[in-house]
């Protein structure tokens, strides 16, 4: 499944990451080289094909301490880490390296999908260590660790340790055989209709998500569910599991979430007339798969 986010063949080495001494040997490893990102939404593209910027190791190890940067993994032979620029440093950084901003989602459109995973990668650990800075026990500092996978209590009598953590939610193509069911969002375009999608609530298997969300959306009810692929979606820290499920009832209640829900034919969809969900996403993989029958 060629859509973005997908981090492709990288070795996260979990385990020897929490080894403080393993992780130094990697950050010396003049091999290595650094993706680098403004906050966690904006990701620099080096010129004039749109690539993810990755610099050697070696050339930023003087100036930013070795704190500041988040192991990815080992990709091709080469160790991967994410460097989080901070907004004065960005326009210096921008023209010593000849490099670009593009936020995420538009950088995601242009980049090959393993390069689009590793930014998401970082995007979301990013996003997770800005909203990890304080216990959420004891309200004390945090303390980055793991190569900066795991956030621990500063406070000693406490110690709670935080981790990352990831929002599932369901996305399905509900069809009645000849029909697919799509809605459109309040604030999206007039027009532009993708499939259904809601987060999972505790307690409730993904099935029952699928369900519950499709019935809450359009009033639709839905019986058989077919699990198709995941996306990772770091917009904030979400894994967009995909279904195709089969609708048991027609009449549709537009949900108080929706700007509209409305059946669609295989041709309808194929003809262009309908502004679909983008084609680097999970949602456009499942509408083109039901097109193609």
């Amino acid at each position: 499944m060629d859509y973005a986010f997908v981090a492709g063949a990288l070795d996260r080495f979990g385990e020897l990451r929490e080894d403080a001494g393993w992780l130094r040997t990697r950050f010396d490893d003049d091999l290595a080289r650094v993706i680098v990102l403004r906050g966690s939404r904006e990701v620099l593209l080096a010129q004039p094909e749109p690539r993810l910027l990755s610099i050697p190791l070696p050339l930023l190890r003087e100036r930013f301490e070795f704190e500041r940067f988040v192991y990815l993994g080992e990709q091709d032979a080469h160790t991967l880490f994410a460097l989080m620029l901070r907004d004065e440093e960005h326009a210096e950084f921008l023209a010593i390296h000849s490099a670009v901003t593009a936020e995420l989602r538009a950088a995601a459109m242009n980049l090959p999908p393993h390069e689009a995973g590793l930014a998401a990668f970082a995007s979301s650990l990013a996003y997770w260590q800005s909203r990890s800075r304080h216990c959420g026990v004891c309200g004390a500092h945090t303390l980055f660790s793991a190569g900066g996978h795991r956030a621990l209590c500063s406070n000693a009598a406490c110690g709670a340790a935080f981790f990352p953590r990831t929002d599932p939610c369901v996305i399905m193509l509900v069809h009645d055989g000849e029909r697919a069911l799509l809605g459109r969002q309040p604030s999206w375009p007039e027009g532009r209709y993708s499939t259904l999608a809601g987060f999972v609530e505790p307690g409730e298997t993904l099935e029952d998500a699928v369900r519950r969300e499709t019935f809450e959306e359009s009033g639709v009810r839905v019986g058989d569910c077919r699990y198709v692929g995941s996306q990772p979606w770091p917009f904030p820290a979400s894994l967009m599991l995909g279904f195709m499920a089969q609708a048991t009832s027609q009449d549709i209640r537009i949900g108080r979430e929706m700007a509209d829900v409305r059946w669609f034919t295989r041709a309808e969809l194929a003809g262009g007339a309908v502004k679909l969900s983008p084609r680097f996403s999970i949602s456009r993989h499942l509408i083109d798969t039901w097109i193609g029958g």
